[in-house]
């Protein structure tokens, strides 16, 4: 069974006696053949060089042996041909944010397949690069958490301008929720043409809100995105950080995966969520502690989910760039060579 094969079989939601594996931010600052390869490059430069995007998407793949590829890139790239001026300072700068319900009304017209077109060279090079039998994940932003940069959100402390927004300006903000909605799809049905075998959505932002909110602000974005696309065949994936509350809810949606932070507990999660397909959830903090603890945390899940049918393992949230190359490596075997059993 090709790693494709392996991968494909449990989003169809069947047994296997092996887990595939993947790692959010898999490509990036961690490794340090990322760092050299990039120590010329600025990030916008990296991300619309389709030869480069499919060196960096390739290099977990090749260093680590992972299960996957996901297609390097960020999720706010959307924003640009809106008209916002958009820079890494490393972390993302945003001009204007978005403040005054006026603004709404000002963001151009683009068609996202078009002006976005690098990502989808890049898919084209990704799977030159990576040949056949892996499979190749694309992605996009939530609307609401693209809508939570937009009003100028770079952490938790700066949350209150989203909710500012929203509450103040309902209209206003559902005008952008909906464009944005339309854009990502858009986008996704590109990156699924361009090769892309699933596609992640990841509403980072959304597990801030209550399910009240939840249900206003994110959900019915959500929900419009995996119904355009499951009406295609196309596989998609839904990750909320901090999704605990809102499980149930996540249920309801179409989704073929629902990606799952290191908060809730992997059994709980299964016997809420079944059929669906289950990805997560190691702490991705644990894989700074010793190599024991890593293996052991991993081997947990592992067992906690022998049986489920349609699982993938991932970490709860992104890697950190201070991560061990050599813990990876643990966590890595530690999957490849666990048998499931029913």
């Amino acid at each position: 069974m090709t790693k494709k094969e392996l991968f494909m079989a449990n989003v169809r939601g069947e047994w296997t006696k092996r887990t595939p594996l993947w790692i959010m931010r898999q490509a990036g600052r961690y490794l340090p053949e990322y760092r050299e390869y990039k120590k010329n490059m600025k990030f916008e430069q990296l991300c619309r060089s389709p030869k480069a995007v499919a060196e960096v998407t390739a290099q977990p793949i090749e260093i680590l042996d992972l299960d996957a590829a996901i297609i390097f890139s960020d999720i706010l790239l959307i924003l640009e041909p809106l008209g916002i001026n958009l820079k890494f300072d490393p972390g993302p700068v945003i001009s204007p944010i978005l403040e005054r319900p006026e603004q709404a009304a000002d963001f151009e017209e683009f068609d996202a397949a078009q002006k976005l077109a690098f990502v989808g060279d890049a898919l084209v090079e990704a799977r030159k690069r990576i040949g056949n039998d892996i499979p190749l994940l694309g992605f996009c932003g939530a609307p609401f958490t693209v809508f939570a940069y937009l009003c100028g959100t770079r952490g938790a402390k700066d949350f209150h301008r989203t909710v500012r927004f929203l509450t103040n300006y309902p209209e206003q903000g559902k005008q952008v929720l909906e464009r944005l909605a339309d854009l990502s799809i858009q986008y996704l049905k590109m990156q699924i043409a361009a090769g892309a075998d699933a596609v992640q959505i990841f509403d980072t932002w959304a597990g801030e809100s209550a399910e009240e909110e939840f249900a206003l602000w994110s959900y019915p974005y959500l929900e419009k995105i995996v119904r355009e696309l499951s009406q295609t065949g196309a596989v998609t994936s839904i990750y909320i950080r901090g999704s605990y509350h809102l499980i149930k809810r996540l249920k309801k949606l179409d989704a073929t995966i629902i990606s799952l932070d290191w908060r809730v507990p992997m059994t709980e999660a299964a016997g809420i969520l079944s059929p669906k397909v289950l990805q997560g959830n190691l702490d991705p903090h644990l894989l700074l502690g010793p190599k024991d603890l890593v293996i052991n945390k991993a081997a947990q899940i592992l067992q906690d989910m022998s049986s489920y049918p349609g699982y993938i393992f991932n970490l709860g949230h992104g890697i950190l760039p201070e991560t061990p190359v050599d813990n990876v490596k643990a966590l890595v075997a530690t999957v490849h060579n666990f048998e499931r059993k029913r």
